[in-house]
């Protein structure tokens, strides 16, 4: 995970450059999805807690502003077990999909970024773009479509999903990433405002990313944030002495803050 406040002296270049330059963390998986007869409406992806979460009195303008950036999401937050959850092809800001028996063209220079992936996998030209990074290389009414904002609107009717099949054949890349919530600095920050500290963030119960099927039956893959005391992270930065970069709006957040309109058949 990058620390955009506090830079390491080379910072990671899959974040110095890039669609995902703005993002405070990025999570990106390549892989199938093994179970048979899933659809793109059994698949969510979100934040999962095993305890009540100590909401703070201001929890409901975080609620309505997760819900602008994303209008599938789910949100149980003062329940037992809290949840925030989408479907995960209507809420990842990038991804990719192909035949798992198709392969891409050899790469006569392979890029460090997902190097591994792209020697070993031979993922379909497009799916990933020149600088190794996944890409939007998605089918929408069997024409390739290379627009994240127009597949998000998509999917966002539940029968679009439900048409969708997911088949164990079938490769998925995706990016997801957020340039509002700070795990580093355990908050959100939203336009003009910074909401902290966050519940969310206990060393008891850290950040935990799951993808399951909507029933809860399965679960496909866990991505968890653990919290670094601040004196192990104070001895393992060389850099703690440099001047703190101030956060700024990057525009970025303003492109999410404007959601496209609701899908209609004649997109």
């Amino acid at each position: 995970m990058s620390d955009p406040c506090h830079p390491p002296p080379a910072q990671a270049e899959y974040f110095s450059d890039g669609f995902s330059r703005k993002a405070l963390y990025s999570i990106q998986v390549v892989g199938r999805f093994l179970r048979s007869g899933l659809t793109a409406d059994n698949i969510m992806f979100g934040n999962y807690f095993d305890q009540r979460l100590p909401l703070p009195p201001f929890s409901g303008l975080f609620e309505w502003f997760m819900k602008r950036m994303d209008r599938t999401l789910v949100l149980d937050m003062k329940s037992d077990t809290p949840s925030a959850v989408s479907p995960l092809l209507s809420t990842v800001q990038k991804l990719s999909y192909w035949n798992g028996d198709l392969h891409g063209s050899e790469r006569e220079n392979v890029p460090e970024i997902n190097n591994k992936i792209l020697r070993e996998l031979h993922p379909i030209d497009g799916a990933f773009d020149g600088a190794g990074r996944v890409a939007e290389f998605f089918p929408i009414k069997s024409s390739l479509n290379k627009d994240s904002k127009k597949r998000r609107r998509y999917f966002e009717k539940a029968s679009h999903r439900q048409h969708w099949k997911v088949k164990p054949t079938d490769m998925y890349a995706f990016d997801f990433y957020s340039p509002f919530i700070d795990v580093n600095h355990q908050c959100v920050r939203m336009p003009n405002a910074v909401v902290e500290p966050m519940p969310y963030f206990d060393g008891d119960m850290p950040l935990r990313y799951e993808c399951r099927t909507r029933d809860g039956s399965h679960t496909f893959f866990i991505v968890q944030f653990e919290l670094i005391p601040a004196s192990r992270t104070r001895q393992l930065r060389p850099h703690q002495n440099r001047p703190r970069r101030e956060y700024r709006d990057s525009g970025y957040e303003r492109e999410i803050l404007d959601p496209p309109p609701p899908y209609t058949e004649e997109d």
